[in-house]
This record gives structure tokens, C-alpha cells and sequence, in this order.
């Protein structure tokens, strides 16, 4: 009598190494989601099939999950982004709280318009990170990120940019205390803190503002956006700067 060979069964082990488990879409809110890098980031997580909650005083682009309009005072905004995550599902925390809020202004000690120009520095960069940090105390998940918008020129000495080179020092050490010990700065455990210090970013407004530039050594939205994306996604270190720097349409992040 002849048995008929034996086919070996499948190991249960092998399919489940074999099986792809999909990416889990993320939750993110985007503060200044009215602005350059913010409207693109916004629509490139959108496109990634993750949840975007666009916070901004102007207008958020048609590209994220759900808009929260914001007042101009700090503490007003705090409260606008409380009680709209508020009304969201309590279990369902965020992954990562990106602060894409800017500007930029120039000026010097002669300046007629030095402390409005800081003002406005102060509100878009600073204020809007110390609220960014305390939306993420509240709303984002254990190990979840927070990135702030610092800026290249940060630790430069800059005689003619004093409103805008002292305000992004300013976001630097922020990120620096938040990330020291994120649990006892009030973060979730495990949260990492990053700083993305670009120098110049390819957005509409510089294009006007400086058309005869070199665009060459400007560092693509896009490219940020792919980046910031891998970030949320794990690759981030915390109390990392990350600086990108651009030449000849090529760009590395380089931490500084």
C-alpha cells in the first residue's frame, strides 16, 4: 500500500508574519491651519486618510476633518480648542498637536514699529506654542507629539530682525524645558517634543514677498509635510531641531 505524500499545513505563525496589518490613522490637530505650511499639511494628512482638526483666527482650508475658529487672545484660544475636543469622542486622544503658526517681521532698535512687529511675533509664534503645549496636556495620547515652529536664524545675532530672531530663541528653549521631562512639564508619558527650525519655506507668501530669490535653497511644503507625517508616525526624537536644509531642489533634515 502507497500513502499519498503529506502536504505540510500552513503555519498559523507564517501567515500572520505574511499578513499586512494597514496603518492605523491618526488623529492631529493643526494649529495656524489657515496659513502656507498649515493649509498643506492639512491636506496632506487628509490625503493619508487621517483626522485633522484645523484650528486658526483666519479662515481653515476646506481640507481638514473639522475647523475651530479661533479668537486672537491666547486664553480665549485655549478654551475655543477645549470645547471643541471636548465634543469629540473622550477615548479617542490625539496623536500629535503640530503648531504650523508663524510670521516673520523685521526691524531695529530705530524702528517706528518694532513692538507691533513683536507683538505679532509673540502672538503667532510664542503664545501659540505655550497653547499648542497646553492643548496637548489635555487632549493628546501617551507617546503622542507636539511639534513647535522655530526658525534657523534662532540662535543667530541678528541686529536687524530683533522681533523676530528673539521670539523663535524664545520657541527654542520652550521646546527644550517641554522635552527635558515631558511628564513633568504636564505632557502625557512618554510624549516627545520637537522643534522643526527651517530657513526658508517655499510658501505663496514668500514667493510674493521675494520673486527674485533663489527658490532653489527653499524647502518645499510638501517635502515638510512628508516629513512632519513620518514624525507623528514615530521617527521623531525627542528635543530634536530639526533644520531643513535645501540646495539644488534636494533636502536633508539635519538635527542642530
Amino acid at each position: 500500500i502507497t500513502s499519498s505524500p503529506r502536504v505540510a499545513a500552513p503555519c498559523p505563525c507564517s501567515l500572520a508574519a505574511r499578513a499586512v496589518v494597514p496603518p492605523r490613522a491618526m488623529r492631529v490637530l493643526v494649529f495656524g491651519a489657515g496659513g502656507g505650511l498649515g493649509r498643506a499639511l492639512s491636506r496632506s494628512l487628509r490625503q493619508r486618510g487621517w483626522t485633522t482638526f484645523g484650528a486658526d483666527v483666519a479662515a481653515c482650508p476646506s481640507e481638514v476633518s473639522h475647523a475651530i475658529s479661533l479668537p486672537k487672545q491666547p486664553q480665549g484660544q485655549v478654551e475655543a480648542i477645549f470645547a471643541a475636543l471636548r465634543q469629540q469622542d473622550a477615548a479617542k486622544k490625539l496623536d500629535a498637536v503640530v503648531n504650523c503658526s508663524g510670521g516673520f517681521a523685521m526691524g531695529t532698535a530705530a524702528s517706528e514699529d518694532l513692538l507691533g512687529g513683536a507683538e505679532a511675533m509673540v502672538a503667532s509664534s510664542f503664545y501659540a506654542s505655550l497653547v499648542s503645549a497646553r492643548v496637548a496636556s489635555s487632549f493628546m495620547r501617551p507617546g503622542g507629539l507636539l511639534v513647535l515652529p522655530g526658525a534657523a536664524a534662532a540662535p543667530a545675532a541678528l541686529p536687524g530682525l530683533l522681533p523676530y530672531v528673539p521670539v523663535k530663541a524664545a520657541v527654542h528653549s520652550l521646546a527644550r524645558c517641554l522635552a527635558a521631562s515631558p511628564v513633568e512639564a504636564g505632557l502625557p508619558e512618554g510624549a516627545k517634543v520637537v522643534t522643526l527650525a527651517p530657513v526658508t519655506l517655499d510658501t505663496p507668501m514668500n514667493r510674493k514677498a521675494m520673486p527674485d530669490a533663489d527658490h532653489s535653497t527653499w524647502t518645499p511644503l510638501e517635502t515638510v509635510c512628508e516629513e512632519i507625517a513620518g514624525w507623528i508616525e514615530g521617527q521623531a526624537e525627542n528635543g530634536a531641531v530639526y533644520e531643513p536644509r535645501t540646495k539644488g531642489g534636494a533636502t536633508e533634515f539635519v538635527v542642530v
